[in-house]
């Protein structure tokens, strides 16, 4: 999920691209697959951040240079032959075995949002509905959606009430604001920027809430109704 960010900061230079890319993933992941998946998401910010957004034709075929192997070039070719079928996002993801649901795999993640991307590239409501709406791991690939198509259509692309519905104190949209102000800097000053501050104090309280939030469903969904 962090991968967009990088390929769009990097939108310009294709080799430290990827070396964030690769130093990004192993943080957390050791499995190859996973690199390949969070390079694809690189390539489609910058794509879209290289202006390239309005001509989408040629991006399967950029997607096929992140990995090798049966799997990744069957999943290029099955890209491909959806958006020329002008499949739903649901179909795509029924195609690939995912019926019941994307799973957590990063090769089923990666390619749902990114078709989910490509099929509303100017549409952040419709291109995140329909990626949440195949169920399974609708964080993750919500998450890679919001972050391609947000490049392409802005904050004022997205829905207005959505915006005001977030609820991530003291993560909020103003310090995304200023974060995202920042890495502007940093990208044209070539220098480092301060990190943004957080009421830190805050942060102890509302993680606790949070925690018994999600433990709670998760205790929820051992009983039923499942």
């Amino acid at each position: 999920m962090r991968s967009a960010i990088i390929g769009a900061f990097f939108a310009d230079d294709e080799q430290r691209r990827r070396e964030f890319v690769k130093a990004a993933t192993r943080l957390t992941h050791t499995d190859p697959r996973a690199e390949i998946a969070a390079l694809a998401v690189a390539e489609a910010a910058a794509w879209i951040v290289g202006r390239k957004d309005d001509d989408l034709n040629g991006f399967p075929k950029k997607l096929q240079t992140c990995g090798n192997g049966d799997e990744w070039s069957h999943i290029c070719r099955r890209l491909d032959e959806a958006i020329v079928a002008n499949e739903s996002v649901k179909d795509f993801a029924c195609s690939l075995g995912l019926k019941d649901g994307v799973t957590g795999y990063a090769f089923h993640t990666v390619p749902v949002a990114i078709y989910a991307w490509l099929r509303h590239p100017h549409d952040f409501h419709n291109a995140v509905t329909d990626a949440l709406e195949c169920g399974g791991d609708a964080d993750t690939v919500g998450a890679i959606v919001g972050a391609l198509v947000g490049g392409s259509v802005g904050e004022d692309g997205i829905p207005n009430d959505w915006l005001c519905r977030l609820w991530e104190w003291p993560r909020t949209t103003e310090k995304m604001r200023v974060l995202s102000a920042r890495l502007m800097r940093a990208k044209e000053q070539g220098q480092p920027q301060p990190p943004v501050s957080y009421f830190w104090i805050g942060v102890l309280p509302r993680n606790l809430i949070f925690l018994l939030v999600v433990v709670g469903h998760g205790m929820r969904r051992l009983f039923p109704p499942y």
